[in-house]
């Protein structure tokens, strides 16, 4: 009865739900984190990858931006980039409104046409876009239960560039409640339709798969020989990975041709503002504000090279809640309570080179000194007396649970580290602290005392 009710209330959702998910995310970053220090030493990977960003320095040497005046200087940047036959060449700016003088939007689109480009778009509360991009519209099979991320309609988005790309998707980006960014849909509801992130959309031109074959199976978004693990809402974590570079060129250094054609050569570009000025910066787990393109960017690598975080969750996650709760119940209930782990936690309190060193640092004198006075505040005191009491009389028996603690961590981190699976890992934590508490408890009642009386 005990471990069913823990199990209905893990399931509840509000308060208590919102605490369990913003401890998880702690933990996530934490894992995170050892594991960036455990591969630090390791020599990155240089990516197919280029970031062209209107930076500091673009800045400085074009002046303050104006999507207008910088209009023009997208001629001369694109054609220079597309004269190294890129793999890709993706825009995260939007092209809006159409430019004052026609023939700079002719020209840019004449050198569009020119290369794979492709662009952004946004999705928003208001339609803008008068349904231009119905026809570009996914047709996802399998879509299961999912309840997407949905926008009522478009930004709009200039003719001229939409006539010229070669293929759009989306680069809305949504943050958890904390303000951090942890995952980013892979697909839009917009209308009732369905509509790629702009990273699946890069990632579905370069390797020929049409849209008619994307589908939804088992938590996954299947594209090729793809698989994007995603949940309830079809968003994936970005997995930044610093063991693949992505190298990052000013817009300016581009623009004026001081880069070589050739360098762009079966390179897939992402061109974006990355000026901290300008706005688009995207709080992280562990590396803090980075620039919006670096998460599209990172999502792409992903795709490419399959190395996305696995998360356990939905029915799968409550399943392995459930088993959980059984096997804990099932480890606790021994005769002698996890003996092992008491033999070890034992053995490593009494053996005598700890006993000796501890007794030798309290011998000190400028150790010594402070240590006899609180004895004597302790002996004086009722408060302290009983807390104590109470550490010496629980340590024993909280000792073994404590260790199990530290184990499930760490295996909980060995799975994220070598399979780049993530288990939630607090839910677990706290029902083995309760099963242990319920169980070891439960052992103690003397049950003799309720035995059924006996006429002699």
């Amino acid at each position: 009865m005990g471990f069913s009710l823990l199990f209905i209330s893990i399931l509840f959702k509000g308060i208590v739900s919102n605490i369990l998910t913003q401890i998880d995310n702690t933990l996530y970053s934490q894992f995170l984190l050892i594991s960036e220090r455990l591969n630090e030493d390791k020599k990155p990977i240089q990516s197919n990858v280029v970031i062209v960003g209107i930076d500091d320095r673009t800045l400085n040497r074009l002046g303050a931006y104006n999507p207008s005046k910088y209009r023009r200087y997208h001629i001369d940047l694109l054609a220079n980039i597309l004269k190294g036959k890129p793999t890709a060449v993706a825009y995260d700016i939007l092209f809006g409104d159409p430019h004052d003088d026609p023939d700079v939007d002719r020209r840019f689109s004449e050198i569009m046409k020119k290369g794979p480009v492709f662009s952004v778009v946004f999705g928003s509360s208001y339609d803008q876009s008068k349904q231009m991009f119905k026809p570009l519209a996914d047709n996802i099979s399998g879509k299961q239960d999912m309840k997407f991320v949905s926008e009522n309609g478009f930004e709009s988005m200039a003719p001229f560039m939409l006539s010229s790309l070669k293929g759009m998707g989306l680069a809305n980006a949504y943050p958890d409640n904390d303000g951090i960014l942890r995952k980013m849909p892979i697909l839009f509801k917009v209308q009732d339709r369905f509509y790629p992130t702009i990273s699946l959309e890069v990632f579905r031109s370069i390797n020929n798969i049409p849209r008619s074959k994307i589908r939804i199976k088992n938590n996954r978004v299947i594209t090729g020989n793809t698989a994007i693990p995603v949940d309830k809402y079809c968003r994936a974590f970005v997995n930044i990975d610093n063991a693949y570079k992505i190298r990052e060129i000013s817009f300016y250094d581009v623009w004026a041709g001081r880069v070589p054609g050739r360098f762009f050569n079966d390179k897939v570009v992402f061109i974006a503002a990355t000026a901290t000025g300008l706005g688009d910066n995207k709080l992280v787990p562990l590396f803090g504000y980075v620039s919006g393109i670096m998460i599209h960017a990172n999502l792409f690598l992903n795709m490419a090279h399959n190395n996305f975080i696995n998360e356990v969750a939905g029915t799968s996650y409550y399943l392995l809640i459930f088993f959980a709760s059984f096997f804990y119940t099932y480890m606790f209930y021994s005769r002698h309570e996890v003996t092992l782990l008491k033999r070890a936690v034992g053995y490593v309190s009494s053996v005598s080179f700890v006993t000796k060193f501890g007794n030798a640092i309290l011998k000190i004198p400028i150790i010594k000194g402070p240590c006899n006075s609180f004895k004597s505040i302790r002996d004086r005191s009722y408060g302290l007396r009983i807390f104590f009491l109470l550490f010496s009389e629980t340590r024993e028996r909280l000792a073994p649970v404590l260790l199990q603690l530290v184990f499930l961590y760490v295996a909980l981190f060995l799975i994220f580290y070598y399979f780049n699976i993530f288990i939630k890992p607090f839910t677990i934590m706290i029902q083995l602290v309760i099963s242990y508490l319920i169980v070891s408890e439960f052992k103690r009642i003397d049950f003799s005392k309720i035995a059924p009386y006996r006429a002699s």
